[in-house]
């Protein structure tokens, strides 16, 4: 399955949407986005994209799995700082719904989970 609609899924699942209802949102025929997810490498047209990434809230980068990539070494001398700025910047890409959905949450919440990923990560 291509990153498009991988993305695409994971989303849906954190939404809580199922294919039908994409389908109606973004009047797109269902079966043009089943017979997309079942081709392992199927990127869609551009306005079918542009719908989804509009229903879905999500921009055609993050859907596309697009990431920032530091420039090779022979375009541009990146110092280990900007370096890691990009890491950061890509890492808080990759978890920022998670990150969005603990902001709405009590401090309490929060904790918890700070607590509970802590023990995990100590295994």
């Amino acid at each position: 399955m291509s990153p498009f609609w991988k993305n695409v899924n994971e989303e849906l699942q954190y939404q809580g949407m199922n294919i039908k209802t994409l389908s109606a949102l973004t009047g797109i025929p269902y079966t043009t986005i089943t017979n997309g997810r079942n081709r392992p490498d199927s990127i869609p047209t551009a306005d079918v994209a542009l719908k989804i990434s509009k229903v879905l809230n999500k921009s055609l980068e993050w859907l596309l799995g697009e990431s920032v990539l530091l420039p090779k070494s022979n375009e541009t001398d990146v110092s280990s700082n900007e370096e890691n700025v990009l890491q950061k910047l890509n890492l808080y890409h990759k978890y920022e719904r998670l990150i969005t959905s603990l902001e709405n949450r009590s401090v309490r919440t929060q904790t918890a989970f700070i607590n509970l990923a802590t023990a995990i990560s100590e295994e």
